[in-house]
């Protein structure tokens, strides 16, 4: 074999495990595993089949990893894969969410899902994902930028710095002993910061004694799901347990991310070989009992709402129930879609589908099944706890022309958008709106303290140091702070009063 196919190999003997093995050995080829995946069954394509991905890994798997194979092969009484063959069945792998709803149609219960992420993770060793752009941007920004959109932390800081201070909100910056560290998934960060500022709103509200880091805006969501780097992956979460380390937290918390919620609870501790280092906490969970405790006052919400069930929360993480019972706090009109829970349709878009655009129209063409789901519920909005479901399903309302929004209003929105908008009205009937402001570790705090451990106080650092014009020519040209800007037009003054400040005619901070 070459030394790319030498490659390919060796990584699937790295990562293949003894249940990887029976998913290679077990399968009847029986193909029922198709009749629960929509990018099949809305393109009949076998190509899309779960089974020709399946097939091709145990083709490599019998040739190069077996005795039977070797022998075989070099007799010519077995076929022998090669590197072409590799770059013609590569497209597959990732047209495919690996949502593990296949394996619910398996009589024996394989798991298509493994062995797909087993072939990405080879596809990756090989070096063959870097001939994709889109994967290849992933694994050089990681590796440059540690952000697999290619951000630096400064950049993430100062973007919601901008948008906080417009709504005159604080966020913990580097708080030594807060109970909490609060890392935020790259796809958020960089496609929904605007919308995102809701979070620290709601955290603040709550008053979860939280700190986020100036070090890390990273959760490792792409590198552990799209490409599948177990060596970037693991970095990652020894950033996290270090930062944890470093700041004295007591646990770490997950933000409404489907990817980020299954790779903590059980991938973590198969990539380090052991436990994570700290307790997991999920932030619905910590609104649910923050509401139920009655510490966040909330008022239902009567919107005619459904939810999706990301595939990564619920069918391989298990939180169907915790989802559920959030919308009981704070809706009066949720409507459940049919199939539900586990059985769910997945939205196309995780762990890749919507990242790659050579997926868009296949991935819109599998869709037909969720915007069925949405459009039987007559729901005029889809809620759902995970930024990539909800910008696919954004997506696939639009182009299904699903819901009765007004114009420029969203079909899809983030559960945390549903539980500000009950919050909003609880604490405004009580008077309370300034709880949103600012958080329980600035409280009564001293003006040095909120220069070194806000965000506002982070971003006069940053603009003042010598990133400060590369920041303010970013910002100014940046898709997401246009949108926030269109949408909020008084807040352009705030570029303005930045632009002060790094021009040193504004010294003071902007701390709430």
């Amino acid at each position: 074999m070459d030394q790319t196919m030498g490659r390919f190999v060796a990584s699937l003997e790295a990562h293949m495990t003894p249940e990887d093995v029976v998913n290679l050995e077990a399968c009847m080829d029986c193909k029922l595993c198709g009749e629960a995946c929509a990018w099949y069954l809305a393109t009949e394509d076998e190509k899309l089949h779960p089974t020709y991905k399946t097939n091709f890994v145990r083709d490599i798997y019998r040739r190069y990893m077996t005795i039977e194979g070797k022998i075989g092969g070099a007799l010519g009484l077995v076929p022998t894969p090669t590197t072409a063959d590799l770059r013609e069945h590569m497209a597959s792998f990732w047209q495919c969410t690996a949502c593990g709803r296949c394996t619910l149609a398996c009589p024996a219960g394989l798991s298509t899902r493994s062995v797909v992420r087993m072939a990405r993770a080879a596809y990756t060793d090989s070096g063959l994902s870097h001939e994709n752009p889109t994967l290849g941007s992933i694994i050089k920004n990681l590796e440059t930028v540690n952000h697999s959109f290619g951000l630096s932390v400064p950049q993430v800081l100062t973007r919601y710095s901008l948008f906080l201070s417009h709504k005159q909100v604080e966020l913990p910056v580097d708080i030594h002993g807060a109970e909490t560290l609060f890392v935020c998934p790259s796809a958020a960060n960089t496609k929904i910061p605007d919308y995102a500022t809701n979070v620290m709103e709601l955290l603040n509200a709550a008053d979860v004694n939280y700190t986020v880091s100036s070090r890390i805006a990273e959760t490792g969501t792409e590198a552990d799901h799209i490409i599948v780097h177990h060596e970037l992956t693991r970095a990652i979460l020894e950033a996290w347990e270090a930062e944890a380390e470093r700041l004295g937290v007591k646990q770490v918390m997950v933000a409404e991310c489907g990817c980020d919620t299954r790779s903590m609870f059980f991938e973590a501790q198969e990539l380090l070989g052991r436990p994570f280092k700290f307790p997991i906490v999920l932030f619905d969970a910590v609104l649910l009992e923050a509401i139920e405790q009655g510490v966040l006052p909330v008022e239902k919400s009567d919107k005619a709402i459904t939810l999706h069930d990301p595939c990564h929360s619920t069918r391989l993480a298990g939180q169907a129930d915790l989802m559920r019972s959030l919308l009981d706090q704070c809706a009066t009109n949720f409507i459940e879609m049919t199939p539900n829970r586990e059985h769910n349709y997945c939205c196309n878009g995780g762990a890749g589908g919507l990242r790659l655009p050579e997926n868009t129209p296949l991935r819109r063409q599998a869709s037909v099944f969720k915007a069925n789901q949405i459009k039987n519920t007559g729901a005029d909005y889809v809620v759902t706890p995970c930024v990539v479901c909800m910008l696919t399903l954004d997506d696939v309302c639009k182009t299904y022309t699903l819901g009765t929004q007004a114009p420029g209003e969203r079909p899809s929105t983030m559960m945390f958008e549903l539980v500000y908008e009950a919050a909003y009205a609880g604490l405004e009937r009580r008077g309370e709106l300034d709880r949103f402001r600012t958080p329980m570790q600035l409280r009564g705090r001293d003006a040095a303290f909120l220069r070194e451990h806000s965000a506002s106080g982070k971003t006069v650092e940053f603009l003042q140091s010598s990133l400060g014009e590369g920041l303010l020519k970013w910002l100014a040209a940046d898709d997401v702070v246009k949108r926030y800007f269109s949408a909020n037009p008084d807040a352009a003054q705030k570029l303005d009063a930045f632009r002060e400040i790094a021009a040193g005619r504004s010294m003071g901070s902007m701390a709430a």
